[in-house]
């Protein structure tokens, strides 16, 4: 009796080091496939862009030289991104208080832009990076949508998250300094 209790026992802890090799296993090919998004560093200078605008002019990003801006990353597909738009309406009057200007960043193109933001986003600039003809989305290793970036006025990230409320809190959080105060 004694003999089958301790054999049991032996395959027992065979099978959780078999499970445990198993995992790591898959753990490691799922991160093969989806690699983790590396994102800016807070304090990293921010990388140039060149983006038009649906008011058809070309941004870039000296245009937001001496400014404290906030670029708001989003996508007409993405039903989270659907949801945020009557918080950012909110949150672009408050930022100005701030100093900050809130910019959003398309996904797409100018036709499917413009139906998605159109009569909610008004005054505020929405620039269109469509992935496969603009490298705005990657330079800034954007992780998903909506996410953001806060820039100083020097151009240097200074936070960066997932949502508007996040945002908002990241926007309430600047130094005095930095809003335009004293």
């Amino acid at each position: 009796m004694e003999m089958i209790l301790v054999v049991s026992s032996i395959l027992l802890w065979v099978m959780v080091l078999l499970n445990m090799l198993w995992t790591l296993g898959l753990a490691r090919r799922v991160r093969s496939v989806h690699p983790v998004m590396d994102s800016l560093k807070i304090g990293q200078r921010a990388p140039a862009f060149s983006a038009p605008s649906l008011q058809s002019s070309l941004m870039t990003l000296a245009d937001y030289a001496e400014r404290v801006a906030a670029f708001v990353f989003v996508s007409p597909h993405c039903e989270p991104c659907r949801n945020e738009l009557p918080h950012l309406r909110e949150l672009s009057s408050k930022v100005r208080e701030y100093g900050v200007e809130l910019v959003l960043v398309s996904d797409e193109g100018e036709e499917t832009t413009r139906p998605f933001v159109d009569g909610t986003m008004d005054g505020l600039t929405v620039l269109v990076a469509p992935r496969s003809h603009n490298r705005f989305f990657s330079d800034y290793k954007v992780p998903g949508t909506p996410s953001f970036y806060l820039l100083d006025a020097q151009g240097k990230v200074q936070a960066t998250g997932i949502g508007v409320s996040e945002l908002s809190e990241k926007i309430e959080a600047l130094p005095r300094v930095m809003k335009g105060g004293d």
